[in-house]
Formats: structure tokens, C-alpha cells, sequence
């Protein structure tokens, strides 16, 4: 058993770290973009693998048979719009197809890989902590030595730097701080207050990026600690009070950038361009949409996808042919529009059946947490980047896919 522990501990030290650099290397070296879509295509060779083994994975439920068969058509609508019209050539329609199912696949992944009857996962913990305060008090001092003289940083928001660190975007760190602090909340148990001095510095490195995404990701983080570890108990009328004040202030700034975007700014927004256009793709391409890499995703640009031209959106900024940066700022109008309401409905459905199985964690609420922290971060960025199918929605799928099968085994 020791062994088998060591080795998981190695790979998912190995994995943790790989992730949270990625976006780093990747600037150095091309071929580390594709960390996350390697990870999630394991998913094939490991099935294959406990397949031959004749290992018995998970219990197999009517539930499970309506989730594939559900992701199974979503994925196969889209193929229908790109084989109807062939707006896009073949290989971006097969990579954004992948993209597509990556988050799936990279649970499945990380459930196999991890799926170990002689894993020790509390020794595995205890193994995992030290390294988890490194990286944190790491990213910490780098965020104070940055937001006091910008030394990675250059942008100001309110007359304060906005704080990326080494990342090329100040999402990616809203996001890792939100990956670490997941991993936290999974301690909460054994180390009860030991992990709100490292949360706090999380949550300061996530204010740093000026980004009103991690106001929301705090206020999760906040919901989940009061709702899940303290619901039946007291909290301080003061700490009470500033939780919900926290929580209002970033529910209104939420809002705020939503109506601004989608509302305020009209053709002006490539959101809300995107998202108006959506429903009229849909039904003037009924009954499957206008097909993969065809509208609102990254592979729709390069070769240009000629929807947008048809439906006169190749002029609005960021949607051009020369200048396309916010053509994939949003996700379920991509769904919409590519996939069509069938297709859409189909995935929703896919959704809708994940968070039941992730409701079922509720009797284990370190792994509850920290697994709904990830869902509902997913959901609150997916109305600003295309949240499930973008980088870091492989890295949240790697943890999700290890506490799974954490809980599979401990029952």
C-alpha cells in the first residue's frame, strides 16, 4: 500500500504542479499549451488499461447510461452542422470537438487514474500539505512585491496595479487561486483554522487582478465555508454581517459587468453580439446548428469562420478578421449557436446530471466543497470566457475526477 501511495503522491504533485505552470512554459515553449488536452485524452489508454484488467471501476447506473448518451449526442449534433454546411475545415472542427468534451475527459482521467483500492489517501494528504503551503506563500509574496512595483505588471484598475504575476492574463490567476483554495477547503477537517491564513492570502492574490470574477470567487469560497462546515452552527454577528456585506458588494459588481457587457454596451460587446445571435444560428440552421469551430470558439478564426459574415458581426470589435481577441469571451452562446438546440439542450442535460452526482458528495463535505467550489467558479466565469472548454477547465476536472474517486472508495 505504502508504494502504491508514494506513486499517487508523486503523480498528483506531479499534475498539481504541471497545471499551475503551465501558463508559464507555454510562453517559453509552444508545446506546453497542450498539458491540459494531453491530460484528459489519457482518459482512452487508462479505460482501455482497467479494461483488460477486468477491474471493476465504478457502479454502473441508469444515471451514468443518460449522461453518456446525452454527451454522446451533444457531441454528435455538432458534427451534424459541420457535415450539413461546411463552413469550417475539418481539423479545427475535430479539435474543437475535442475541446468540447476535455472537461468530461479529464474527470474520467483523473477518476482512473487515482481509482486505487491500496491508495492511502490520508497519508497522501499529509504529503500534499507542505507542498500546497509552498506554492501558496510563494504566489503571495510575488503579489505583494508586484502590486507595490510592478515588476510583472503594467495595467492599473481604480489607481492600483491589476496583478498577474507571470501569467498572460489575469484570469488564469483568479483561477489558480481558486484551484488552490479548493485543495484547502478539502483540509478543513484535519486542519480546521490552519487553512484561513492561507485562504486569506489566496483570496488578497485573486483582489489583485482587479477582475470583478474574483470578487465572485470569494464570495463562493465565503457561501461554501458557511453553508457547508457551519450551517448548523453560530457564526459571529460581526463575521456574519461581513460576510454578507462581502457578498452583496460582489453579487452587485457581478451584475454590474454582466448588464454592462450584455446590455449597456450593445453591438459594441462581442458578448453580447454572441449571445444575441445565438438563438437566430440556431434556428435558421435547424435542427443542428452551424456546426463545430464555427461561432464563439477559439478554432473559428483561423481559417475565418464565414458565419459571422453572414450574420454581419465581422466588423464588431474583437471579432474581426484582423483583430479577433474576444471572439471566445463567453461559452453558451458558442453552445447555442454551433450545436443548436438540440445540441445545447443535450449538454445542459449533461450538466444537469453532474451536479446531482456532485450533490451526492454532501456526507463527505471537505471533498463537497471543495468540488462545488470548482462547479460554481465554472459557472460564474462561464458568463465572461468560454469556461469548460478554455485551460483551466482540465485542471479543475483533474481534482474533481481525484475526489471522486476518493469518495468511491472510502464509501
Amino acid at each position: 500500500m505504502k508504494s502504491v501511495t508514494d506513486k499517487k503522491t508523486l503523480l498528483f504533485l506531479f499534475w498539481m504542479i504541471l497545471f499551475i505552470i503551465q501558463n508559464r512554459l507555454q510562453q517559453w515553449c509552444g508545446i506546453f499549451q497542450y498539458v491540459d488536452e494531453l491530460f484528459a485524452v489519457l482518459f482512452f489508454p487508462l479505460l482501455v488499461i482497467r479494461l483488460a484488467q477486468k477491474k471493476r471501476t465504478v457502479r454502473w447506473t441508469k444515471r451514468m447510461s443518460l449522461f453518456w448518451g446525452l454527451l454522446l449526442l451533444f457531441w454528435m449534433w455538432g458534427w451534424g452542422g459541420y457535415f450539413r454546411y461546411h463552413y469550417q475545415v475539418f481539423s479545427n472542427a475535430l479539435k474543437d470537438s475535442y475541446l468540447n468534451l476535455k472537461f468530461y475527459l479529464g474527470i474520467g482521467a483523473s477518476f482512473l487514474l487515482f481509482y486505487d483500492e491500496q491508495t492511502d489517501f490520508k497519508q497522501l494528504k499529509r504529503r500534499i500539505w507542505p507542498v500546497l503551503n509552498g506554492i501558496t506563500a510563494i504566489l503571495f509574496v510575488l503579489c505583494v512585491v508586484d502590486s507595490i512595483f510592478g515588476i510583472f505588471s503594467t495595467e492599473t484598475r481604480g489607481g492600483m496595479i491589476a496583478v498577474k504575476l507571470f501569467y498572460d492574463a489575469y484570469t488564469v490567476l483568479v483561477a489558480q487561486g481558486v484551484f488552490l483554495s479548493a485543495l484547502y477547503l478539502w483540509f478543513f477537517e484535519e486542519k480546521q483554522k490552519k487553512i484561513i491564513l492561507p485562504l486569506g492570502m489566496l483570496a488578497f492574490i485573486m483582489l489583485s487582478t482587479r477582475r470583478a470574477k474574483s470578487m465572485g470567487a470569494i464570495a463562493c469560497i465565503l457561501l461554501i465555508y458557511v453553508f457547508v462546515f457551519y450551517k448548523k452552527q453560530k457564526i459571529n454577528k460581526k463575521l456574519k454581517m461581513a460576510i454578507i456585506c462581502f457578498v452583496g458588494i460582489a453579487a452587485v459588481a457581478g451584475i454590474y459587468q454582466v448588464v454592462s457587457y450584455y446590455f449597456l454596451m450593445g453591438v459594441e460587446s462581442a458578448r453580447a453580439v454572441l449571445t444575441i445571435g445565438a438563438p437566430f444560428l440556431a434556428w435558421d440552421h435547424f435542427p443542428f446548428g452551424t456546426g463545430w469551430a464555427t461561432y464563439g470558439s477559439a478554432f473559428s478564426t483561423e481559417p475565418y469562420s464565414p458565419v459571422y459574415g453572414m450574420y454581419r458581426m465581422a466588423g464588431v470589435w474583437g471579432m474581426s478578421p484582423d483583430f479577433h481577441d474576444f471572439i471566445s469571451d463567453t461559452y453558451w452562446p458558442m453552445l447555442m449557436g454551433q450545436c443548436g438546440y438540440v445540441g445545447f439542450a443535450a449538454f445542459v442535460g449533461t450538466l444537469f446530471l453532474f451536479v446531482r452526482k456532485v450533490l451526492t458528495l454532501k456526507n463527505h463535505k471537505e471533498i463537497f466543497a471543495g468540488v462545488m467550489l470548482l462547479v460554481l467558479y465554472l459557472f460564474v466565469s462561464s458568463s465572461s470566457e468560454s469556461a469548460f472548454v478554455n485551460p483551466i477547465a482540465v485542471p479543475f476536472a483533474f481534482l474533481i475526477g481525484f475526489w471522486f474517486a476518493e469518495q468511491e472508495l472510502i464509501g
